[in-house]
């Protein structure tokens, strides 16, 4: 076994030190766990992936005191992504349930659209995103205008210059320092949770 980064709450997120071959990764699962508040150790899926992915483990330590955020993001460490934005590849067959329900929702709405200085606010944020990659080469993608030109979000598949349009959407990602927020600046609305009719 190589040596690993750990994190350390004393530094800046971004910062890590190593982990010796000796060192047992079940005490830096309870370490981590103890610094996020916990009675418990986190799994180890949660400790390798805050070890790789420095914006997973600024979210953990900013989401320390909001139990709600940090148990969503416990629940749902992100996915390892190759570097230069490979995108989450879901299927034509989630991508297309997602979209139908994301037009159910803006039925819902009254077809309305964001005023401009919304639409800056969050595109200013998509743009400036870990989670903006390429569009995959998938027919679906094609068939919707989405070109290469055109930037999705990995962390749920939508072409962001079509997201940020609409009043009924909401950013998936938590905001890094504003508790309770998105990335785009409006409340966290948890993604994982099942939608009602």
């Amino acid at each position: 076994m190589q040596n690993q980064p750990t994190l350390n709450p004393d530094r800046e997120p971004a910062e890590v030190s190593t982990l010796s071959d000796d060192e047992n990764l079940e005490e830096k699962c309870l370490e981590l766990g103890l610094t996020l508040g916990l009675d418990e150790p986190v799994s180890l899926q949660v400790l390798e992936t805050a070890l790789r992915d420095e914006v997973y483990s600024h979210n953990l330590l900013a989401s320390r005191r909001n139990p709600v955020m940090l148990k969503y993001l416990l629940a749902n460490p992100p996915q390892a992504r190759v570097i230069g934005g490979a995108p989450t590849q879901f299927s034509n067959a989630e991508l297309v349930r997602r979209a139908a329900r994301a037009l159910l929702r803006w039925g819902k709405v009254g077809f309305t659209v964001v005023d401009q200085p919304t639409l800056q606010r969050r595109r200013a944020a998509c743009l400036s995103c870990p989670h903006l990659v390429d569009p995959p080469d998938k027919v679906l993608y094609k068939l919707t205008g989405t070109d290469e030109s055109q930037k999705i979000c990995d962390l749920c598949g939508c072409s962001i210059r079509k997201k940020i349009r609409l009043t009924s959407e909401s950013c998936p990602a938590p905001h890094q320092e504003q508790q309770g927020l998105n990335r785009w600046g409006e409340p966290w609305r948890d993604h994982t949770a099942p939608e009602t009719a």
